[in-house]
This record gives structure tokens, sequence and C-alpha cells, in this order.
């Protein structure tokens, strides 16, 4: 295999030994971070009661280096929570909603007016057009229907015509035409006047029946203007008017408005009057060259007077609702902005960073459950700020705990002549559970030691600094040589204080320098494996033992028990925690023991370092894209 850089290079130390966080990094985080600025403090937890302040600022500084400050006088990070909600608000551009209600609203009441005018109005007009048209064109077609004849009569009809009866009567009553006894008789026998009369002048007044003053008739005191009957005859001609009035001489050439049933209709003005008229004329041919003309002028007064007045009658309604209308939008855009102005303060407040601000619906509707809502979220924004900073002064406590753990992992790599050791420790957590160590007990003898805490980080990590120490003390104070004994009397102490439930596992090896001889005590821990070079075998030590901390002593001391075993040249021992054997891919598959042991026989050969970063590969390789499931943590040493 080729070989590779140690997985987790700790520059300084040698392999095995946590590595220091990279320049920028925050203590405790899992991945870089940007180097603070110069000059900054690290985050540290705001203590309780604390209050917090934003510090003024002439600009607003860069995310990464916005600080608050507490009254304790410390610097603090400010959260992500606030730096999220802390952007700030833009001024407002453009017409306010507020107006834009007012402007559609009135805008739809005004142009629903204008469209009723226009669509009205000139409908009604033409309804008065088409009335006074039928009224006219209905006198002149009235005209036409009596007898031509009639009409000659009535327009040359004169004194000749009653000489001539009367010279016929006389005749008729006494053959001489100058005796007037007829005349008399006549006259004084109302039957006989008469039928003379009838007979004289069949008309009786002319048209009278057409000069009705009556209202509501056709006839002076209407609308009608003149109604005239012209006879041309060659150059020359007569006329009879039904109604006296202006001639047609008298009135202005006009605009025609177009023929209906053979009417010519004519819109002209009257010079006398100075009065708007409408002219209704239509020529009819009464034989033997002659042409009788029917024209009838009516008065354009009272219908221009209705248009005015109808025109008014629109139009005021439209503006007093278009007044109503634009009232009615100020009034309805009142009550929806006014709550979205007060929602909007709010939003201002909490965009600001007071995250402290109570927001108060005004109202039941929409806008009222849209401020309970916005309410609501204010609160989860608090409750996020506050679980930030609390979980940020956790990172904080997590990365004085990584640290002082590393500073429990030996500083040094056990340097023995004749001996290629390495050791390798990576935690699951930012603490773990696990932990070697190497504990020089006098010139000859050197104890090598992993040992697995049931449970991860800090509950895991305290239970391991408890066993570290009591074990360190017991080997250290009294040079005690033998490992059963040493995991007894640290078990004692231990099984005392540590939480119930919670239990350590240990392997402890004691390797004599002079005599090659590793003698190996088990507190319930994974088997050592040991690769023999000359057989190229590989062996399991595992003696007896239970966990610390299950007894309080004599269960332990009576169960502990050693095994010795003594190194040739070439022979490998590896000591290692669970973790590494049950190393879990995404399937939940474990990296098994076979698979390790077998590859510890693969790798035995290499240096201590090349063999560490292999393994780890292999582990890493299996594990893939999962998490680490377990504390890592492998030992070994060969006896060159």
């Amino acid at each position: 295999m080729p070989d590779l850089p140690p997985p987790s290079p700790h520059p300084g130390k040698g392999p095995g030994v946590p590595r220091k966080p990279p320049p920028g990094a925050t203590p405790g985080a899992k991945g870089p971070g940007p180097k603070p600025p110069a000059g900054a403090k690290a985050p540290v937890p705001k203590p309780p009661g604390a209050t917090t302040r934003r510090v003024p600022t002439a600009s607003p500084p860069p995310p990464s280096q916005v600080i608050i400050a507490s009254s304790t006088g410390d610097e603090e990070e400010v959260s992500q929570v606030r730096q999220r909600v802390g952007a700030g608000t833009r001024a407002m551009k453009g017409v306010s909603l507020r107006w834009k209600i007012v402007i559609a609203m009135a805008g739809i009441t005004v142009a629903t007016g204008v469209l009723i005018y226009f669509v009205v109005y000139p409908k009604a007009v033409g309804q008065l057009d088409d009335e006074i048209d039928a009224k006219g064109v209905r006198i002149v077609k009235t005209l036409a229907t009596i007898d031509l004849g009639y009409w000659r009569y009535v327009i040359y009809g004169d004194a000749e015509r009653k000489g001539k009866v009367d010279t016929l009567l006389a005749r008729l009553a006494t053959g001489n035409p100058d005796e007037p006894s007829w005349d008399r008789r006549i006259k004084t026998n109302p039957e006989l006047k008469a039928v003379y009369d009838q007979v004289i002048n069949p008309l009786g007044e002319g048209l009278a029946p057409l000069k009705s003053s009556r209202k509501g008739d056709i006839g002076a005191g209407s609308d009608i203007v003149q109604i005239t009957v012209i006879h041309a005859r060659g150059n020359e001609g007569g006329s009879v008017q039904a109604v006296e009035g202006q001639s047609e001489k008298g009135l202005t050439k006009g605009d025609n408005r177009g023929t209906v049933g053979g009417v010519q209709i004519i819109d002209r003005k009257d010079h006398s009057s100075n009065q708007d008229v409408r002219h209704y004329a239509m020529a009819v041919d009464a034989g033997g060259g002659f042409q009788l003309k029917f024209n009838v002028i009516l008065s354009l007064e009272k219908i221009n007077a209705a248009k005015s007045s109808l025109r008014t009658t629109i139009l005021l309604p439209i503006f007093v609702s278009g007044l109503l209308g634009i009232g009615i939008a100020i009034w309805i855009s009142t009550l929806i902005t006014e709550p979205i102005k007060v929602l909007m303060h709010d939003i201002e407040q909490v965009s600001s960073g007071n995250l402290d601000h109570q927001t108060t619906p005004v109202s039941s509707d929409e806008i009222g459950q849209l401020a309970t809502t916005f309410g609501r979220m204010t609160e989860a924004l608090r409750d996020a700020h506050h679980s930030e900073v609390e979980a940020k002064a956790i990172e904080h406590d997590l990365s004085i705990a990584s640290e002082i753990q590393s500073n429990l992992v030996p500083k040094r790599m056990l340097k023995v002549p004749g001996y290629d050791i390495g050791a390798y420790y990576r935690p699951s957590k930012e603490v773990g559970g696990d932990y070697y160590d190497f504990i020089e007990i006098n010139e000859d003898l050197e104890g090598l030691i992993v040992a697995d805490v049931s449970g991860k980080g800090i509950p895991g990590s305290l239970v391991m600094s408890m066993a570290r120490a009591f074990i360190r003390m017991e080997a250290e104070r009294g040079h005690n040589t033998s490992p059963g004994d040493t995991l007894a009397k640290a078990n004692r102490m231990l099984a005392q204080d540590i939480k119930k439930g919670m239990f350590v596992t240990a392997l402890y090896a004691i390797l004599n320098k002079k005599t090659n001889e590793l003698t190996v005590a088990s507190a319930g821990h994974n088997p050592m494996i040991v690769w023999r070079a000359a057989s190229n075998t590989v062996e399991l030590v595992n003696p007896n033992g239970i966990a610390l901390g299950f007894d309080k002593g004599p269960v332990f001391e009576r169960s502990v028990k050693e095994e010795r075993l003594v190194l040739d040249h070439g022979d490998r021992i590896v000591m290692f925690t669970d973790g590494t054997v049950e190393a879990m891919n995404a399937k939940n598959e474990e990296f098994g023991d076979k698979p390790f042991e077998d590859l510890i026989q693969q790798l035995a050969t290499r240096d201590s370092n090349q063999m560490l970063n292999l393994l780890i590969k292999s582990l890493d390789e299996h594990k893939g894209a999962a998490p680490q499931s377990d504390d890592i943590t492998i030992v070994t040493l060969r006896y060159l």
C-alpha cells in the first residue's frame, strides 16, 4: 500500500496527539472558520443576569466582526439570529398603499360614471331626437294624405268663385240675375245659409283644424313654428299657411340629417329669433306640371333644454358618486393601512434587532391574524437567539473541555530503545470518552493503557478524566508493577464517585524494557492483538476482568486477572477501543473484528506511523459519508 500522510496530523507532537485548531478556527468548532481580527476577543458566555446592548458604530461592521457589549464590560459575538434580522429596512419608495387604494377605488368610480354618461346620454339624446323627428314626419305625412285637388282649391280659392256661385243661384231661383231676393232668402234661412257657406267656403276658415291653441295639439303654443303648403305652377305659384310664423326664407342653411319615409330633415337656425329649428319637407307631384311641397318647421328650444337638463341630471350624480367613492376609498384604505402601519413598525423594531418587542394585533381580520403570527415568529426568533447564545456558551465550554482533554493526552510519544511505538486518537464529538496514556513506573517498566468510557461527550470526558487520574495516581505513587492491582485500587475510588450505569473498560500493559516481557490486565476491554513475526500469525490476549465502576471492590478484585507474554524480534501488539472495530457505514454495517485482525496481519511489518495511517484510511473508506459513530483510539508497539 502507498504511504499516506496521517489522517489527523498533529504538527510537532507526532501521530496520535490531538492536533491544534487551524489558524482562525474557533475552539471546539468542527470546521475551519475565518481568522478573527487582530485584537478581537474570543466569544465568552454571558454571565447570568447580564444584559446586552448593541454597540453603536459609525457604519455597520462586517457580519464576522459585529460585537455587542454586556453589562459586565465583556464583549461577545452577535448571534447569527440578530445578524439575520438586523439588516435594517429600506426607505419606502413610490406611492403608499393607502393612496394606491384611494386612486384605484376613485378611478373605478369615476370611470364607471364616465362610462354611464357616454352610454346613457347619447342614447337618451337619440331618443329625444327620434321623438321630435317622428312628430315632424307625422305632420308632413298627415298633410300629404289630404286630396291634392283640395289643396289647389284652398290655395287658389277667391271672390270670383263666390260670384259664379251667386250668379248660378240667382238664375236658378228667379231667372233674373239682378234679382237679389234669393240672397235674402238664404241669409234669413239658417239651413240654406249653412249649405251656401259650405259650398262657397268648404274649408271654413282655411286650415282651422290645424290651428288649435290647446296644449298638446298641433298649433300655436306648441313647438311648431310654421306649417306651409306650396303649390308651384310653371313660374307662378301659391301657398297656404296652417300656422303663421317665420317663413322658410328666414332660416339659415343647415345640416341635412337624412330622409325618413321620403321626408327630408334639416337642422336650421331662425334669423329673427336666433333659435334652433328643425325643418321637415316633402315634395309630391300633383300632375299637369304642378308640384306640392309640404313644409313643417319645429322649434328645438324644448329639446335642447331637455338635453341640457339630462346632461346635468347624469353628471351631477356622477360627480357626487365620485366624491362619495373617494371618501369611502379613504375610509377603507385607512381601515386597511393603519393596522399595516402598526405591523410595519413592529417589523422594523424586530428587523433592527429588538427581539423583545411585543406585537399587539389592532384588528381581528387577516391583518390581525398576520400580526399574531408575526408576534409568534418574533417569540420564536427570540427563543432561537437565546438558544443560539446558550449554544455558543456550550460550544465555548466544549472548546475548553476539548483543550483540557487534549492536554490529558500524552504530550510526547513514548520512546523506548529497540521499540517502534505509535498512537492515534480521534473523538466522535468535540470531547470523547476514550483515552490512552504512557506511564513511567521505574527505569525498567513502562505502562501502556487504553480505556473507553461508556458514553460520549462531556459526561464521558469527565469520567475519563477521573479514571485517568486514579490509574496514574496508583501507578506512579507506589510504583505499582502489577497492572491488575493498579486497576483494582483505581476501581475502589472510581466506583464511589461514578454515576450509576456508567463504567470504564481498560486494557493496561506493563512493558519490561530489559526482558521484553509484557504483563497485561483487562477491565472488560477488547482483547490485545499480538502479531508474531516468526509465524505471521495473530494472537488475542484477553485476560479476565470486569469493567471499572461496576463493583466497589470485592467482585472486581476477584475477577481481574493478569497474563504475561514475551515479545520476540519483529512482534507487534495493537491495543484499541471498540469504536475501531465497530465503525459503521451508511448501512449500519460494522467494520468487524476479523477484517481488523486481517488488516493488522497485512500491515504488521510497516513502521507504526505508516501502519496507523493505513488502518485509519481503511476505516474511513468503510465509513464513507456516514458520521463517526464512536471514539477511535489505537496504540501499537513493535519490538524491532
